[in-house]
């Protein structure tokens, strides 16, 4: 079973063993959540099952989302969205489905405001989508589920060190024995075929065999040098085997945790681990890298390579027919569907968007360029431009702020035509300033360090001496994978992990953040005269900034398919004919209910006014464009609230 490869860990505290079902009082909603949809996941997929009579795909991620997918089509059929806030709340780093359908368990990182909540499993009644419970007792992160195959039990594993085992029968009630014991975070958990005992592997390099019956420790299993980030145990006759980032894939006995052989080192950290319901195969994934593998058991042969996917990937799953395998990752967070027998690609599961892996401005600062395309052979911030986008002219436009009439719209949407429309950039990019790693005698380079990778550590120098250093860590990014100076080299701006984009001055104190993306930002630049900022980021969005304030002024979503959305802080967007179909406003309605989701499209009248999405960049300002326009007393919130009551 595939675990998180990357998790902030924080702790909570709670009471073991208290759940809620539903009928519960729900916690007050918060305001409206903008969130874009692209028919697919928009971030690092974490989990993949099939249910049980393989006509349908589910997948969880760090977008927030559940996806039911069609296995024939290709297309999602069922969204699930639970409370969620701003930075890593909400995030699912764990699902399991249970082997009789019925139960759909999801954990990671749910509602931070209160200590009892924080660390909550959600329970699904997989029919009807329904919440049906909520499970607490962990006191940190849920990172790794999974259900017996008799669908008795359910067992959770965490950043607490801890696992808990729930008994389905009552109400998901917790049994009274953590299994306790580990000395770091368990991300990865699995049942015995006959649901008599569960496998816990952890970031102590070991794995525990335990007994479901009274939380008894069996064995301890050790040979790991590094993190034991997967494991699955074969259904026919429950050897176990176990995944690690020191490379190898190592296979023990299910009764009494003996060691028998290390199957294989496949040369790169183990994402994830399936065995086919014969047993006869292993399915193995990647933390770093890009390729799956199939392996033969008990002899650790190679029968397939997979190589479809173009990054990590960290979810895999088996078909119960045992046909086809199920993986998840890529730079794209796509979901493929390939044979076990020979690797033969059968469907794709994605939605429209992609990865923003460059942006640019052009040389008089009147357009932005952005591209989608991952090349592994270039250097990050020179990978292929392919869109543009002009920005609105410098002179004023006259708001339309009381026009009502469907001509009178079709008029506003007219103004300043020709900015704010992607356009495909045909010169390959040439003229366009990208992020600048020099300046003068000023240079930045990254170097590693001990705990966060290759890239934590940003060095500012000067004639190639180091003046300052900036070192990331698990709270602020991780690693500075985009960079550059402001034109007048007065300050550093640079993307990390989880959406941080920092600026700072050139004796690398933090000057602010940049708020706003929720994926890695993978480039930035600044425009010539460098009032504007503009960053792609793994979450498919291209975003402007104003420098000195560090305010959102625009964030752009441009789909595949052509469709493209545009809109402000404020809610107000400019959008291809189908664009405002591709974002929308999720609403929370307490910790133990679904949420809601409106789409901008069906606030078209209201929200569709490229006046106003121009007069924010132009001024700088969403406040001073939505006072240009009258509209002072405008409230998102409300209008969102009327619209739910509408319908």
């Amino acid at each position: 079973m595939k675990t998180l490869s990357y998790l902030i860990l924080f702790t909570l505290l709670c009471t073991i063993g208290i759940y809620v079902w539903q009928g519960a009082v729900a916690q007050t909603s918060t305001p409206p959540i903008l969130q874009i949809d692209p028919g697919g996941h928009k971030a690092l997929i974490l989990d993949v099952a099939f249910t049980p009579d393989g006509r349908y795909l589910v997948s969880a991620g760090q977008d927030k989302l559940i996806r039911v997918w069609n296995i024939e089509t290709g297309q999602t059929v069922r969204t699930l969205r639970g409370q969620i806030g701003a930075g890593h709340e909400g995030k699912i780093y764990a699902m399991a489905l249970s082997p009789d359908g019925r139960w759909l368990a999801a954990g990671g990182m749910f509602h931070k405001s209160n200590p009892v909540e924080g660390s909550v499993i959600r329970l699904y009644n997989f029919a009807s989508g329904q919440l049906v419970a909520l499970l607490n007792g962990h006191t940190d992160v849920v990172a790794a589920l999974a259900f017996s195959p008799d669908s008795r039990f359910l067992v959770s594993g965490g950043g607490d060190k801890n696992a808990i085992l729930w008994d389905m029968d009552s109400k998901a009630k917790a049994l009274d024995s953590i299994l306790s014991g580990h000395t770091d975070s368990i991300y990865a958990v699995a049942f015995t075929p006959d649901s008599q005992r569960v496998v816990t592997g952890s970031d102590d390099h070991t794995l525990r065999l335990w007994q479901v019956s009274d939380g008894k420790r069996l064995a301890t299993l050790t040979g790991h040098t590094d993190k034991v980030r997967s494991v699955a145990i074969s259904p026919q006759d429950g050897t176990i085997a176990s995944g690690s980032w020191d490379y190898t894939i190592r296979l023990w006995d299910g009764q009494t945790g003996r060691f028998l052989k290390t199957l294989t080192n496949q040369g790169t950290k183990v994402g994830s681990l399936s065995f086919s319901p014969d047993g006869r195969y292993l399915v193995s994934g990647v933390s770093k890298g890009k390729e799956c593998h199939v392996w033969s058991i008990p002899d650790g042969q190679e029968i397939v390579t997979y190589r479809g996917h173009d990054n990590i990937v960290i979810a895999t799953a088996v078909s119960a027919d045992g046909q086809w395998v199920a993986t998840g990752g890529g730079a794209n967070q796509e979901i493929h569907l390939w044979s076990l027998r020979d690797g033969h690609l059968k469907q794709r599961f994605r939605g429209v968007g992609a990865s923003t892996w460059a942006v640019a401005f052009s040389a008089d600062g009147r357009e932005l360029a952005w591209g989608n395309t991952w090349t592994q052979s270039s250097p990050t911030n020179r990978r292929p431009l392919e869109y543009r986008f002009a920005l609105p002219k410098a002179e004023a436009l006259d708001s339309r702020a009381a026009l009502d009439s469907r001509a009178a719209l079709d008029s506003r949407a007219a103004l300043d035509s020709r900015a704010l429309v992607p356009r495909r950039l045909t010169e390959g990019g040439r003229g366009f300033i990208r992020a600048q790693d020099g300046l003068g005698d000023w240079t930045l380079r990254t170097r590693r360090s001990g705990n966060y990778g290759y890239q934590a550590i940003l060095d500012i120098r000067l004639h190639n001496r180091t003046k300052a250093s900036i070192e990331r860590g698990r709270t602020d990014g991780y690693a500075h994978l985009s960079y550059t100076f402001t034109p007048n080299g007065q300050r550093i701006i640079s993307g990390g992990v989880h959406g941080v984009l920092t600026a700072y001055n050139r004796e690398g104190d933090k000057l602010g953040n940049y708020v706003g993306h929720t994926g890695t930002v993978w480039t930035v630049a600044v425009s010539p005269d460098g009032r504007l900022l503009v960053s792609g980021s793994a979450d498919q969005t291209v975003r402007l900034w104003d420098v000195d304030s560090r305010e959102n002024l625009l964030t752009l979503f441009h789909g595949n398919n052509g469709e493209w959305v545009a809109w402000t802080p404020t809610g107000h967007y400019t959008a291809s004919s189908q664009g405002d179909n591709m974002v929308g406003w999720q609403i929370n309605r307490g910790v133990d209910k679904a949420a809601d989701y409106v789409k901008a499209a069906q606030l078209a009248k209201q929200l569709n006014r490229p006046d106003i999405v121009a007069d924010t960049v132009r001024l700088g300002s969403a406040n001073q464009a939505l006072e240009k326009a009258g509209l002072t007393d405008f409230s998102l919130e409300q209008l969102i609230g009327e619209s739910l009551t509408t319908d």
